[in-house]
């Protein structure tokens, strides 16, 4: 008998050769399919009843089997002789028909399904309480899945008393790895942290101390010059007695002797002056002021902003960053604006400052710390109307400034992993040219970009798609995840703009989507449909879309660093169906990102400097750190997530990343 699975795939096949796959979509009439291809409608994941099977038993006896539940495309449950209703996923009492039997007579699979479907409430109110009893059985049965769904409840505190033990609990079951800690701060990290607050305190005595000191110097070299100009002024009016009294040489002696001293003081007290004067000189020099900018400046200066405390150190994003180690409600900033008396303003974080600058041009503003981090903007503006900015982050990570912490295994290990997971394909989808949404300027750079780097770098299959449609993107979808096999890696990479409903249901919209009309673009579910139907071991979906959060589930627990080797190959063996978003329920920005948008360059600087075998969670962590910055310093803070898919069979894995020359 011939595979319905490879039918499945030959009709696919055929219905991609219909499919306009143009860089121009928006203007394609419909294609009229051949006779025999596949519709997109036939591509949609359905609750499928096989038939029963005809089995015998002893020598004359033959019965039929009960019908078993499939979740599978509505192509493929045709061929396999199978019912579904059409279009009514939505209908509760249809899906339970299909699997409650199942669960009730001890089908796992079924029952997880069956508290899926309660907590997602297909068609009336969601029941949390009947959802966390089905999810408990099919856990203790030994569904990772359903543990993944458990533990989730507890964490929500859905249908069941919140506890986050308990979430846990559930949460390392599902692992494999029951022993497992938390991933908390070492004491090692706390120690660094202590002593760079240490440092910070430091640096900051020692710039009110030089401030102090350059105070002192300033008076004294103040006093010297008024005592200097009035022995100046003696001297004139000693003179000119002393040629007033020429004729008395009485007088003139007196008043040689009066001029010889005040010369001397006069000698002394410059002296004095010059020592000050490089006294000043000094100090201004340790705080790093030019000699060019320690005088008047002629008309037309430019300004300049200097940040003398804190120290600023360049992040690997290339925004520079003050690290913030201590729960503070406001933080100091002491710097120094010239030419200080051509400053008509000093906005910092657009409040006017000026009447901070002292005449030196040094100036101490307090920052208040409310949230995570904080963007500072310092802008000068002269007289004459010139500008300077000088932008940099108040960081609570000193992380931000770092690489994150990586991942060390053998190189051994690492060809036995490479051996074990199998092979790696990708779905890379960017669109940028929308009929009825607004056109984006780097979603096609940033597909192509990401195709280039999972092929060249890490081995990838790759299925690239610009500038598409509805139609193509599922069909597609559909090919690539039902063709998965049991070993096989699947991530898949939208860039493109993103949508919600008023029933908060996320979606992706492709180029032929129409502003008003859901029906019209790709939901989240269906995404999630096709993945949980996917033979595939890992799953990994990257969106970098607005509102690209509505696809998240439960968040992931990182595997510790210290996990022994055999761990992490037992861990891999798993399911797992994960998501990295570019942010939560709301928008993302669309540039910012050298050529790329703030995520897409993010992503590949972290795919860049993977240099061995590392997981979906230690990416996360380096795009994180990246976008949170760029994005703080635009004004536009984004923050990228990572969890579960929702309702797709996670089971407690990770996605693997292994590069080719590792």
């Amino acid at each position: 008998m011939s595979n319905p699975k490879l039918q499945l795939l030959n009709t696919v096949l055929v219905a991609l050769a219909v499919v306009t796959l143009g860089a121009a979509p928006l203007h394609a009439k419909r294609v009229e399919l051949p006779q025999g291809a596949v519709t997109v409608d036939e591509l949609y994941i359905v609750d499928c009843l096989l038939p029963g099977q005809v089995r015998q038993l002893g020598g004359n006896f033959t019965y039929l089997s009960a019908r078993r539940p499939i979740r599978t495309t509505a192509k493929d449950c045709a061929i396999r002789g199978g019912e579904y209703v059409a279009f009514d996923r939505a209908n509760y009492a249809t899906a339970l028909k299909v699997w409650l039997p199942a669960a009730k007579e001890g089908d796992v699979n079924a029952m997880n399904y069956v508290g899926e479907i309660y907590e997602q409430g297909l068609g009336v109110e969601p029941d949390y309480a009947t959802a966390a009893e089905w999810f408990r059985r099919a856990a203790e049965k030994g569904s990772s899945s359903a543990m993944i769904n458990l533990g989730s409840m507890y964490e929500s505190g859905k249908g069941v008393a919140q506890d986050m033990t308990l979430a846990m609990n559930w949460y390392r079951k599902a692992s494999g790895l029951e022993g497992g800690t938390l991933e908390v701060v070492t004491d090692e990290q706390r120690q660094q942290r202590d002593a760079d607050a240490a440092e910070l305190e430091r640096l900051r005595g020692e710039v009110d101390d030089l401030r102090q000191q350059l105070g002192k110097a300033r008076a004294s070299l103040s006093a010297r010059e008024s005592e200097l100009q009035n022995s100046q002024t003696a001297l004139t009016q000693a003179r000119a007695s002393l040629a007033a009294a020429a004729a008395d040489r009485q007088r003139a002696a007196a008043a040689e002797a009066q001029i010889a001293e005040l010369e001397r003081k006069v000698a002394e007290q410059e002296q004095a002056v010059a020592t000050s004067r490089a006294e000043a000189d000094g100090l201004l020099t340790k705080m790093g002021v030019a000699n060019s900018e320690r005088g008047p400046a002629p008309p037309g200066t430019s300004p300049k902003i200097q940040v003398l405390a804190p120290k600023l150190v360049a992040t690997r994003s290339g925004v520079l960053a003050a690290p913030l180690l201590a729960a503070v409600p406001t933080y100091q900033i002491v710097g120094r604006v010239y030419p200080a008396e051509s400053i008509k303003a000093l906005k910092v974080n657009d409040r006017d400052m000026r009447d901070k600058i002292d005449a030196d041009g040094l100036f101490q503003v307090d920052i208040d710390i409310v949230g995570g981090d904080v963007p500072v903007e310092i802008q000068a503006i002269t007289n004459d109307g010139l500008s300077a900015v000088q932008s940099f982050l108040i960081t609570r990570e000193r992380a931000a400034s770092t690489v994150a912490q990586k991942r060390v295994t053998s190189k051994l290990f690492q060809r036995r992993m490479r051996s074990d997971l199998g092979e790696f394909h990708a779905l890379v989808i960017g669109n940028d040219q929308y009929g009825a949404f607004p056109a984006l300027s780097t979603a096609v750079a940033d597909a192509n970009a990401v195709s280039e780097q999972l092929k060249n770098r890490f081995g990838y299959k790759v299925s690239t798609l610009t500038n598409v449609g509805r139609e193509a993107i599922i069909a597609k979808l559909a090919e690539l995840t039902m063709a998965m096999k049991k070993n096989d890696n699947l991530l898949i990479y939208f860039a493109g703009h993103g949508q919600i409903d008023a029933n908060g249901r996320g979606y992706w919209i492709p180029v032929d989507g129409r502003s008003e009309d859901p029906s019209s673009w790709i939901g989240n579910d269906q995404i999630s449909d096709y993945i949980g139907a996917s033979a595939a071991k890992h799953v990994l979906v990257v969106a970098d879309s607005c509102y690209s959060g509505t696809l998240s589930g439960n968040a992931i627990r990182p595997i510790p660093l210290d996990a022994k080797e055999e761990d992490l190959l037992f861990i891999s063996r798993v399911k797992a169906r994960t998501v990295i978003t570019s942010g939560g329920l709301q928008p993302v920005l669309d540039d910012g990102g050298s050529g790329h948008s703030i995520f897409a360059h993010a992503f590949l600087t972290a795919l860049k400097q993977t240099d061995g075998l590392s997981e979906g969670y230690r990416l996360f962590e380096n795009v994180t750190d990246l976008v949170a910055q760029r994005s703080a310093v635009a004004r536009l803070p984004q923050r990228p997530q990572y969890s579960a898919l929702r309702h797709a069979g996670h089971e407690g894995s990770e996605f693997f990343f292994l590069p080719k020359d590792a």
